[in-house]
């Protein structure tokens, strides 16, 4: 059976650990982030079988009274989202396009990229969550410049003006970016 994942994002930190610590306690489910976010936020992520998720989310949402910024519930969700998540990517040998999204809520941003990657033949390249960048999602995909406008196009769809910071593609990107993405080779100071 496939895995869901389902998100809970807070305003209150001491409350979104409780919170987190209650839901793993109440449904069969596995923490796959936990941690403070900018500015001042929690976000806990979890995964696990349909029902484990609906059980939890359900119950986090619940007891977040007026604490809870967003949440979300994926079912069948891509796989690649779950390994970004463990910092863990494929890369393909020729990368002909980057698409990158930036979206000013965690939560909102990993269903754009759950649609985007269903929509179209794009493969996550690299996630970036919220923090040290304001509690951002930026996510970015690889494929060819249609296969990409056409992901975009369906996750846009999705996004809010408020919610949606930028939207670029980069064709035939560069050698050295490539290398700072893919491979995080650091800057050295002469």
């Amino acid at each position: 059976m496939s895995k869901s994942i389902g998100a809970l994002e807070f305003q209150s930190i001491s409350k979104g650990m409780y919170i987190a610590d209650a839901i793993v306690k109440k449904a069969n489910v596995e923490i796959l982030f936990f941690r403070t976010i900018c500015p001042g936020k929690f976000l806990v992520i979890i995964t696990g079988e349909e029902d484990a998720i609906d059980e939890a989310i359900d119950c986090g949402e619940d007891l977040a009274e007026k604490s809870l910024v967003d949440s979300f519930r994926v079912h069948n969700v891509s796989p690649e989202i779950v390994e970004g998540f463990r910092n863990r990517y494929v890369h393909p040998s020729y990368i002909d396009a980057i698409g990158i999204i930036e979206t000013r809520k965690v939560c909102t941003g990993i269903r754009v990229l759950d649609i985007a990657l269903k929509a179209a033949d794009v493969s996550l390249l690299k996630l970036y969550m919220a923090f040290a960048i304001g509690g951002k999602l930026v996510f970015l995909v690889t494929g060819s410049v249609s296969s990409i406008q056409y992901a975009f196009s369906e996750g846009k769809a999705l996004l809010s003006d408020y919610e949606s910071e930028n939207i670029a593609i980069i064709p035939s990107p560069s050698e050295e970016m490539l290398e700072q993405l893919v491979h995080g080779k650091k800057e050295v100071n002469e």
